[in-house]
């Protein structure tokens, strides 16, 4: 006997705790974040519980049901046309009066209704006292108190959806306006039955009749009776000489006063003596003249604690590859009989294409890890806010700095992200920003090339290349602002969260999910593009010097346009061609081309496994000492004198050899700017709905890639010499 399938739809208002609640029950991996704007699209999740199959669906958060967002629209269309057989309505307990307004929507639209009265505990803390029976008996609806982030309350959440489920009921409560009012509006459910009852038939009573007046019809897939129309007119005519008020504001007023009549009912504040830290920090943060050298401050810390605490683990996993893995599989090849060019192949192709890009792993995870704990603790929202006014300059509004943080992790969701942007000219210009925003596949690539050029000034150079980004964005924006666009901004209204310290669970699973999403990358996509390059640079066969394969004479053709930006050569010619794939196979490519003469020694190497083995063990503990000892250090405690510097393996003395440090920062610009991956490009088609934009997003960053490359290439080499 198959399971009953129970369809359950998650909503709430932004930042109650949606999609944490969600994890919590399906045991999902769904992205979180204390700032409003997590979600921007609807995401499943599908489990069993008691005998029955759950399928979740979390929707945008939305303060209302009233279509004018993006946000609103998801959710609209959603609960309309699917019908989902319970709704899930997350509430913040702390902010139950703002939050009960959606509430009375989604009565209005008949729908089951379980409420999770979410951060309970907050609330306790803050002296709020809600009588959550007394709330279930006013709105017919089951109400359990939640704390997501802990996990508690999601088995009774789970066992009131089954039970709501199996009652088959809509809600029974009925929210009245006053008499007078609803005198009014059965005038035009009359009409509406007499002229057009198939309305009736295909969308909620209620529900349809606020939207028509309220002009939110959207959603409606027909033509309105003209009867019909002038019943709503006539209504609102009524009203205006009722109250001296238009008809949208008075819906709205009657929803509040039911709000407040159930919030009285049920809610208890007792005074707390608690210190409100969020006022603090707030007035820290948000400081008119110290803000912003706050956040940047905070954005060094960001990148030296990156690098500080992942470097143990990057020369551990170089010395890993370079003198084990490496030799050990050349020898087994070797023993096996296994032609040259095989052994070729794989070490050449695999180890040191996919290799080269691994031993970055640790300055990834790091990176998500604080990323993820400003974005936990609610401060990405403030600098958010804090960014609005400079936004304004641009033509926009700090709601378009939210996609671009969000490109920091990866253009491709960033440029998703923008849907939520209802002005198209504040679209645009925000997406043709985002390919400049610094994404965590270029990571790999600065990581390993301020390891080798730039060790004593890694955080330094790292933010440079970050606000460049962001600097040569807003140059873009002020060009198409002041030619192309000339838009004005829109007031930006955000709620901001309460600050909260995330939890080590809570860092450690954000940053595991986007490492692991790279690893599957990295064994994937970036396999299979480092296995084409390989093919390309031994193509013709037999051919001995790469330099002259299909590969080395195409990016011989290209190199001469990066020779005024000082790094001219066929190699990384070839490995900026690559990186249009993704950004991470640039340093993949430059690994194939290197590794031939990288690896030559390690071929005819012994290799004793045992030893090899405690080496590793041994090293792996190492890194752990020292990975402590420099987050002690880094807090002022110990002072960590500097070791002597760990002998380059060969790929970075190939590396090396072919840049200087001027030609290699070069080339860590270029890379920032130029054409966004393959996957950003499509992003852009489809998000603008124009390869028109696609194509001249790909030509801006083109251009401002190489414009801004050589003006800096030129000022060093005048400062060098």
């Amino acid at each position: 006997m198959e399971n009953k399938v129970i369809k359950v739809a998650v909503v709430g208002n932004p930042n109650t705790g949606k999609t944490t609640l969600i994890n919590a029950i399906a045991g999902t991996n769904l992205h979180v974040g204390n700032w409003p704007g997590v979600t921007i699209e609807k995401k499943e999740a599908e489990f069993e519980y008691k005998g029955y199959k759950i399928h979740l669906i979390d929707l945008p958060g939305t303060y209302s049901l009233s279509n004018d967002t993006a946000e609103e629209k998801v959710a609209v269309e959603f609960l309309i046309k699917e019908r989902p057989d319970v709704v899930i309505d997350v509430v913040d307990a702390t902010n139950l009066e703002r939050n009960l307004y959606l509430t009375i929507q989604l009565l209005e639209l008949e729908l089951p209704l379980v409420i999770a009265l979410n951060m309970w505990d907050e609330a306790i803390s803050k002296g709020i006292e809600i009588d959550y029976k007394k709330l279930e008996s006013l709105l017919c609806s089951r109400a359990i108190p939640t704390i997501a982030a802990k996990g508690e309350g999601v088995q009774e959440i789970l066992d009131a959806v089954i039970q709501t489920y199996e009652s088959k009921s809509k809600p029974k409560c009925v929210l009245h306006f006053e008499d007078q009012l609803e005198e009014e509006l059965k005038k035009i459910v009359k009409v509406i039955e007499e002229k057009q009852p198939v309305l009736f038939d295909l969308y909620p009573k209620r529900f349809l009749v606020l939207s028509l007046i309220e002009g939110n019809t959207s959603f409606i897939e027909m033509s309105i009776n003209e009867e019909v129309l002038k019943a709503i007119e006539k209504f609102k005519n009524e009203i205006k000489k009722l109250y001296h008020k238009d008809a949208t504001t008075i819906i709205v007023e009657e929803r509040y006063s039911i709000i407040i009549s159930i919030y009285e009912q049920c809610v208890k504040k007792h005074p707390v003596k608690e210190v409100d830290i969020t006022l603090i920090l707030d007035k820290i943060f948000l400081h008119k003249v110290f803000g912003l050298p706050i956040f940047f401050v905070l954005m060094w810390l960001l990148f030296e604690f990156t690098f500080e605490l992942s470097s143990p683990y990057v020369d551990w996993l170089d010395n890993t590859l370079g003198s084990f893995v490496a030799p050990l599989v050349a020898e087994i090849l070797n023993s096996a009989g296994a032609s040259p060019w095989f052994r070729s192949f794989v070490t050449d192709g695999i180890i040191g294409g996919v290799g080269f890009v691994l031993v970055f792993v640790p300055v990834l995870f790091f990176l998500y890890m604080f990323m993820a704990f400003l974005e936990g603790s609610g401060y990405m929202a403030r600098a958010a806010f804090l960014m609005d006014r400079f936004m304004s300059v641009l033509g926009l509004s700090g709601k378009s700095f939210i996609p671009m943080i969000i490109g920091f992790g990866c253009n491709v969701p960033a440029v998703y992200a923008t849907r939520t942007l209802e002005n198209p000219k504040e679209k645009i210009l925000t997406v043709l920003m985002i390919p400049f925003m610094s994404c965590g596949a270029r990571l790999t690539v600065y990581a390993f090339f301020i390891t080798i050029f730039f060790t004593h000034h890694r955080a330094f150079v790292l933010m440079f290349l970050y606000l460049l980004g962001v600097l040569v964005a807003v140059i873009v924006a002020l060009i198409y602002n002041r030619f192309v666009f000339k838009s004005t901004s829109y007031p930006f209204i955000l709620e901001l969260p309460p600050y909260r310290l995330p939890t080590l669970r809570y860092l450690i699973k954000n940053s595991w999910i986007k490492t692991k999403a790279f690893l599957y990358e990295a064994g994937t996509f970036i396999l299979a593009t480092s296995i084409v390059i390989w093919f390309l640079l031994h193509f013709p066969i037999g051919v001995k010097d790469t330099e002259n394969s299909l590969f080395g004479k195409i990016s011989k053709t290209v190199a001469p346009v990066f020779e005024p930006l000082g790094f001219g050569t066929w190699q990384a010619a070839g490995a900026l061609m690559s990186g249009f794939v993704a950004k991470e196979v640039v340093i993949s490519t430059m690994g194939n081309i290197y590794a031939e003469e990288a690896f030559q020694e390690e071929k005819i190497e012994k290799i004793d496994i045992k030893e090899k083995l405690m080496e590793a063990g041994k090293g792996f503990i190492d890194a752990n000492i020292e990975a402590a000892k420099k987050i002690v250090s880094l807090f002022g405690l110990i002072s960590i004198e500097e070791e002597e510097e760990t002998t380059d393996t060969s790929l970075i003395e190939a590396v090396r050899n072919a840049f200087t440090p001027l030609t290699a920062f070069s080339f860590l610009v270029f890379l920032l700017l130029y054409t966004p991956c393959m996957a950003t490009v499509f992003a852009i088609k489809q998000e603008l709905n124009s390869w028109k934009w696609a194509g001249i997003s790909i030509l801006t960053n083109l251009t401002s890639a190489w414009i801004v490359t050589f003006i800096i290439y030129n000022i060093g080499k005048l400062v060098i010499s």
